[in-house]
């Protein structure tokens, strides 16, 4: 299995049991209008983030680099886990027209805000930003129909929570609210629908936010009863094997607010 996303698909799988799968790569902080384009050119030598998985995706998200992987990986993934979770801070476009993902990582990391600056950002879910994704859409589901991995690509579609366990609004995620996100992504996932792809749909009235997550509080930090039902749908309703939930997950190198 490959994921592309966050954590969302990525926490999904942290819940399955150790031995039912064998995850071969992730690819994080990079939106789909990003890959593919290289934009090393405008990247820093040094980043000055202490975190190397920060570091890493960092790297690959100006590097573009989630074609190269699957081109090179197409014959070992049986699932490509597809969340989008990274594109709700939208890109950057440099004046040369190429593309990185604004993501919490490069917002932080000062050398590399400061290059940003020089960047137009388009917002995700304003017209132009869903305008463009709509055509790497087009353009990466040819490439994954030549690779022989779009029948293997599951989409998730689960909404931001609106609640938390204790019934308390959740909190704004980078001045966004939950109900407003969830309005932003529902055309996304509508066109993901409408190509063809394989989702797994939740529900909003279902999905809560975990105050005691292991990355925090944050409306796409969920409770564990919703990445179960992520890994039960992956399992019964899409035929992926194995996939069996466990206790849960065990801490890895993201950082909060993934």
């Amino acid at each position: 299995m490959l994921v592309f996303g966050s954590c969302v698909a990525r926490d999904s799988i942290e819940f399955a049991d150790a031995e039912s799968v064998d995850l071969r790569g992730y690819v994080a902080r990079q939106s789909l209008i990003s890959a593919g384009d290289d934009a090393t050119a405008h990247l820093p030598d040094s980043l000055g983030i202490t975190s190397k998985f920060q570091e890493r995706m960092i790297r690959n998200d100006f590097a573009g680099n989630l074609l190269v992987r699957l081109e090179s990986m197409a014959d070992e993934i049986d699932v490509l886990l597809w969340d989008l979770a990274d594109e709700r801070h939208g890109v950057h476009r440099f004046p040369d027209g190429r593309v990185v993902t604004r993501s919490i990582d490069t917002i932080r990391a000062a050398s590399v805000s400061e290059v940003l600056e020089a960047a137009e950002h388009i917002p995700f879910g304003s017209d132009e930003h869903f305008e463009l994704w709509k055509q790497h859409v087009d353009a990466f589901d040819e490439r994954l129909r030549a690779l022989g991995l779009f029948d293997r690509t599951v989409v998730l579609e689960v909404p931001w929570a609106l609640r938390t366990t204790e019934g308390k609004t959740t909190p704004w995620s980078m001045g966004v609210r939950a109900g407003d996100a969830n309005k932003h992504y529902q055309r996304y996932y509508d066109y993901l629908r409408q190509t063809g792809h394989k989702m797994v749909e939740l529900p909003v009235e279902v999905v809560l936010a975990d105050p005691n997550h292991k990355w925090g509080l944050a409306p796409f930090h969920y409770t564990p009863e919703v990445y179960r039902e992520v890994l039960w749908q992956l399992r019964e309703v899409h035929g992926v094997k194995g996939l069996l939930a466990a206790d849960g997950p065990d801490a890895g190198d993201e950082p909060t607010d993934a």
